[in-house]
Order: C-alpha cells, then sequence, then structure tokens
C-alpha cells in the first residue's frame, strides 16, 4: 500500500473545504444583502479553513497529475499538462473570488479615514463583491476541464480492473458538469449545492481508495 500525501490531501482538503462551503453565509444573495451578512470579522476563520481546504485540494489534485505521468505515453502526458494548467488556474480564480468576499469584511469593517462616508464604503463593498462574484461563476468551467482532461489521461494509461479504480472515471462526467455550471444553474445556485459536494466526494473517495490500498494511484507501480 502506498501512503503518500497525494491520497491525504484529497481526503483532508476536500473535509475543510465542505465545512467552509456549507457554513459560508453568501447563497444567492447579491449587493448590499451579501454585503450585510459579510460584515462579520468571525468570517475571517472561516475564510482561512476555506483557503486551506482550497489549497490542500488544488495540490492533491496537481500530486495526482505528478503520480500519473510515471509511464504515461505521450499522449496522457499532454493531457496532464493541461490538467496541471486547468488546476493552477482553478486555484487562482478560487483565491481571487473568495479574497474579494474577504476584502468585503475588511472594508466594512474599516473604521479609518480612508472613506469619505459609510455610503463611500458601501459602494465600494459592493463593487468588491459583485467583481468577485463574476470571478467566481468562471471557476467551475476551468476546473471542470482540468477534471476531464485528467480523466482523459486515465483512459490511455491505465484500464480498471475493478469497480473500485472505475472511480478515476467519474472525473470525466463530473468535470463535464462542472463546466455547464455557469449555464445551468439558477439564481438560487441550487445546482451549485449539489455539483459542488458531489465534486468534494469523488476526491475524497478517490483519496480514501488510494489510503486504504484498494487501488494505486495511475502510473504507480
Amino acid at each position: 500500500m502506498s501512503r503518500n500525501l497525494t491520497s491525504i490531501m484529497l481526503v483532508a482538503g476536500p473535509v475543510l473545504f465542505l465545512g467552509a462551503f456549507f457554513r459560508w453565509p453568501i447563497t444567492n444573495e447579491v449587493g448590499m444583502e451579501a454585503v450585510n451578512l459579510l460584515d462579520d470579522r468571525g468570517l475571517l476563520m472561516l475564510a482561512v479553513g476555506g483557503i486551506l481546504g482550497m489549497s490542500l485540494t488544488f495540490a492533491g489534485l496537481h500530486l495526482l497529475s505528478m503520480d500519473m505521468k510515471k509511464g504515461a505515453n505521450r499522449c496522457s502526458t499532454q493531457l496532464l499538462n493541461m490538467a496541471d494548467l486547468f488546476i493552477f488556474g482553478t486555484f487562482g480564480l478560487f483565491l481571487a473570488g473568495l479574497g474579494a468576499q474577504v476584502a468585503v469584511i475588511l472594508t466594512m469593517t474599516d473604521t479609518s479615514a480612508v472613506f469619505e462616508s459609510d455610503a463611500a464604503r458601501e459602494a465600494v463593498a459592493v463593487t468588491v463583491y459583485n467583481a468577485g462574484n463574476g470571478i467566481w461563476a468562471l471557476t467551475p468551467v476551468v476546473w471542470g476541464l482540468g477534471m476531464i482532461s485528467m480523466g482523459l489521461a486515465h483512459v490511455g494509461l491505465k484500464m480498471p480492473a475493478n469497480m473500485t479504480e472505475g472511480m478515476f472515471f467519474m472525473l470525466m462526467p463530473i468535470g463535464f458538469v462542472n463546466t455547464l455550471l455557469p449555464l445551468i444553474q439558477d439564481g438560487e445556485q441550487a445546482e451549485l449545492q449539489l455539483v459542488f459536494p458531489l465534486t468534494m466526494l469523488l476526491y475524497i473517495a478517490l483519496g480514501g481508495l488510494m489510503l486504504s490500498g484498494n487501488i494505486e494511484e495511475p502510473g504507480g507501480e
């Protein structure tokens, strides 16, 4: 059994990520309604937990991609290089989106003389929030492309020997749904509430199966 950081990160990261996701107060609120929900310094610790979980998750995906490159042919290696670019891009978009919402918290709790009035401060907060929300809207597309690339690379790398190894194939359909998310979700973001946890559960399942020795990482000995 191979115990390495790949499987550990694919379990620990999504668990923290899911916890922050379900406790984050923003659902379908926009504008000042969202700003008012974020006007709480206590949310900063929740944001830190979310960033940690996000970092572990995407670091685990990158390590998984590196593991899959062991013994991969040229086509699979190219697909995995593409996946790495998408993984880094997704991490950057997530960080920018979350950073924008954290900036709203800091802006709303600012007591210095930077802003001429409360109205000016609120206007800046709304602008920052809306900009961050726009960045986040693009994240599932890039994330999904990365998952599809990894799934396609797996097809050319290793055919599943059993049902558990077939879990790697799930990267493709779930990744495809992620790419469609900005188009199919409504204002209530009900689809996001389903697709994001499903994506995290897939990572946890893959990491757990590798950690328990039921499957080895593709490309491993």
